[in-house]
């Protein structure tokens, strides 16, 4: 057995750290799976459903109340006249609402199946 400089136990160690894996990176690594997977569920039907179905009911009543008068102001607005209307602007300011609600509903059931 031979003799050991401080400098080789110093490398010695820093090896066995570096062959360590720091399990931030397997979070981190999950959580991009998870994030594209989720991106890849907004165009699947199924999955969109699914995540639809977890967010009914979250909403305040106002909310589904600005809904049905958006639409119906829609249904009742000549599409000549949609750009200057401010309906269009009201069906983006809800569906961005809406939308993010089931983006995080993906973004859950990506990180469950990731988990798996």
């Amino acid at each position: 057995m031979g003799l050991h400089t401080a400098s080789d136990l110093a490398r010695n160690a820093q090896r066995n750290w570096d062959n360590q894996e720091d399990p931030r990176f397997g979070q981190e690594h999950r959580a991009e799976q998870a994030a594209d997977l989720a991106k890849a569920y907004r165009t699947d039907p199924v999955k969109l459903c699914e995540a639809e179905e977890l967010t009914a009911g979250t909403f305040s009543g106002t909310h589904y109340t600005e809904v049905s008068l958006a639409l119906h102001r829609l249904h009742h607005t000549d599409p000549a006249d949609l750009m200057g209307s401010g309906v269009l602007q009201d069906l983006y300011r809800l569906a961005r609402d809406e939308a993010a609600a089931i983006d995080a509903q993906l973004l859950e059931l990506a990180l469950q199946q990731v988990a798996a």
